[in-house]
């Protein structure tokens, strides 16, 4: 049973004192724990009980849809994953299980429920003896095509409540939370590879270090930019152009609007120092 919003629209503070009009479940839980448990630092819940939350909420309302159509969002994936490569819509079935992230008895499953509907086809690879071809029949290029138009629209109903503003700002910010995860190693064009704010934290209290949100480097190019400034593997970036350094994004942003030298926070240790990087030794793409 869902936890179910509060009658009263009476304000409420959140965990970072501010106070909101009208609250949400996830306010109410925070506000429990304030009062039974003060000392106990909720503030990740503000976000991560939100995104579960949402993304429950997304996944009732893109499943009615979806039901009309007797597919479920899962089958959905599929055959947009594979209208997507365009033109013959055929992928490795190895290919498929990457795009989706699935593993190969769960793409099995869900692509024989998708042949049986005459959706989808197999065959074997001619160029790979132990590859499996999948493609979109006729008939999956015309379900998908009276789809996905009433799919798209459905998610914009969804945000309705935001602003177009409101929702650039949002993808914003959730680009940059999912790049973390996507991506556990970073190259810049400046000479050094970081690893997300998440795994520096893990790395320094692992050894005894303070936990201290920032980009570890991990690699330094020999010969490059940043081993011409004295950057060192085992520094955490934490300051770019004098703001706070959490994100591979805002680091790549940053190292694209240099015109001249990167000015870097570094923390070596429990030190911090600051180096410049000259950014016209950028390996531009």
């Amino acid at each position: 049973m869902r936890d179910r919003p509060a009658a009263r629209t009476a304000a409420r503070p959140t965990s970072a004192g501010r106070t909101v009009a009208l609250g949400d479940t996830v306010d109410r839980i925070v506000a429990e724990w304030q009062s039974t448990y003060p000392d106990l630092p909720v503030a990740p819940i503000e976000v991560v009980a939100r995104l579960g939350r949402v993304r429950a909420r997304l996944d009732e309302e893109l499943g009615r849809l979806f039901a009309g159509f007797d597919l479920t969002a899962a089958d959905f994936g599929v055959l947009a994953a594979l209208r997507r490569a365009g033109a013959p819509y055929t992928l490795l079935q190895g290919d498929l299980m990457g795009r989706l992230g699935l593993t190969s008895g769960t793409v099995s499953v869900r692509l024989a429920r998708l042949e049986g509907k005459g959706v989808v086809a197999r065959r074997p690879s001619h160029e790979d003896a132990r590859g499996v071809l999948v493609s979109l029949t006729d008939a999956g290029a015309r379900l998908f095509d009276q789809i996905a138009p009433a799919h798209l629209a459905n998610e914009e109903r969804l945000l309705s409540a935001l602003t177009e503003a409101e929702r650039d700002q949002l993808a914003g910010l959730l680009r940059k939370l999912l790049v973390a995860f996507e991506h556990e190693q970073s190259q810049s064009p400046l000479g050094f590879t970081v690893a997300p704010a998440h795994l520096t934290r893990r790395a320094r209290t692992a050894v005894g270090l303070s936990d201290r949100a920032g980009l570890l480097v991990e690699r330094v190019v020999p010969g490059g930019a940043a081993e011409a400034a004295g950057l060192r593997s085992g520094d955490v970036l934490v300051r770019v152009d004098a703001q706070p350094l959490h994100s591979c994004v805002d680091l790549a942003e940053a190292t694209l609007r240099a015109e001249g030298g990167l000015r870097l926070r570094v923390l070596r240790g429990e030190v911090e120092r600051d180096i410049e990087v000259d950014a016209h030794q950028a390996q531009r793409p």
